[in-house]
């Protein structure tokens, strides 16, 4: 997969731009404030119809603007998709070749795209939320079912805990939880059994991803997935009635995972020094294309926001190394865009001598 072309209109601070993009790597530089990443921001919004830096629709807009007009045209396996977007303070339109996007699951899993930027920090420093988020968007990305489990989930937990609401508030009798237990409880054994799976897939990718870029490297992932049958669930959700009654929420189930990484056997969130969350996110982002790469067939495209910093140059060179790598059917080179305030880092890293299409931009305040 790759995008060929994009062209903005009053998105950020972009007036008017268009811009062409090698099948291998392009890389846009250019002092901060010059809208680098806010390409790779259109292009996400593009490819999963929402922005990764914000979800405030008013910000994506120019100054002074009502409206942002975006386009790109995409290829994927010599078929050529064209999607535009139009941006309006509190909504979207998105079509596909013409077609309005009526729900946001249809555009999913189309023209696929990994982001690395300092955005995606909280995956390996924040709360466990973000770390579900991030594996929930990438098995749902890569299959329908999972997405299609996890809004039954995710429906089941917001009626059980309205339910729970209303007895804590006397509005309704204790009695009445049994029938949400229940569909909660079978909803949670068929996403719980999925994501086990899928999660079982990508920590192996993951391991070897680490043991590629540095055999010496003791990364490790913990899971707190579980693999539980619908009457061990609602024993759970029973032991914890009166305590979700008191707090008007569910305590217990998919929605309480967690993801723990280790380097040399500590935890990264509390020990990880600035360069280790880094190359770890890295590596993470290498491992979700991969398992694009596995599950959908296709590699889909790099987004790599401002790469390069906090990274010395051996572990720069390293990256390189392993970017230059992955290769489609046909021997080509996963399409990456990369932006950086320093073209020099990106020289010095040897990676666009690691490109024979390789492409730069430079963009201006």
């Amino acid at each position: 997969m790759s995008i060929d072309s994009l062209s903005l209109s009053s998105f950020r601070n972009h007036n008017s731009n268009h811009f062409e993009f090698s099948k291998g790597i392009t890389v846009i530089w250019g002092e901060n404030g010059s809208g680098k990443t806010s390409v790779l921001e259109a292009i996400h919004l593009l490819t999963y119809g929402k922005s990764f830096k914000t979800h405030k629709q008013a910000q994506l807009i120019k100054e002074d603007k009502k409206t942002s007009l975006l386009k790109a045209v995409f290829s994927k396996k010599k078929v050529k998709n064209i999607i535009s977007a139009q941006v309006e303070k509190t909504s979207s339109k998105i079509k596909v070749n013409g077609k309005l996007i009526l729900n946001r699951k249809e555009l999913i899993g189309q023209n696929n795209v990994v982001v690395l930027s300092p955005e995606e920090q909280p995956i390996t420093k924040g709360a466990p939320l973000q770390r579900r988020q991030f594996i929930d968007k990438m098995f749902s990305v890569s299959n329908k079912k999972y997405i299609n489990s996890l809004q039954e989930y995710n429906r089941a937990l917001k009626q059980r805990n309205a339910a729970l609401q209303n007895i804590r508030d006397d509005k309704t009798k204790k009695n009445q939880l049994s029938p949400w237990d229940n569909l909660l409880s079978e909803k949670a054994e068929k996403l719980w059994g999925e994501r086990f799976e899928h999660l079982l897939m990508f920590n192996n990718l993951f391991l070897s991803t680490v043991d590629q870029y540095d055999r010496t490297l003791d990364i490790k992932t913990s899971s707190t997935t579980e693999l539980k049958n619908k009457e061990e669930i609602l024993e759970n959700l029973k032991k914890r009635e009166n305590k979700d009654i008191a707090r008007g929420r569910t305590s217990y189930g998919p929605h309480k995972d967690d993801i723990t990484f280790f380097w040399n056997g500590k935890t990264l969130r509390e020990y990880g020094s600035q360069g280790e969350h880094k190359l770890t996110l890295f590596l993470l982002k290498v491992t979700e294309m991969l398992f694009l790469k596995k599950n959908t067939g296709v590699y889909p495209t790099l987004l790599l926001d401002d790469l390069f910093a906090k990274l010395d140059l051996e572990r720069s060179k390293k990256i390189v190394a392993m970017l230059s790598l992955f290769r489609d059917e046909e021997s080509k080179r996963t399409q990456t865009i990369i932006t950086t305030t320093d073209i020099l880092n990106v020289e010095n890293s040897g990676l666009l001598k690691k490109y024979s299409n390789s492409k730069t931009i430079r963009l201006q305040r």
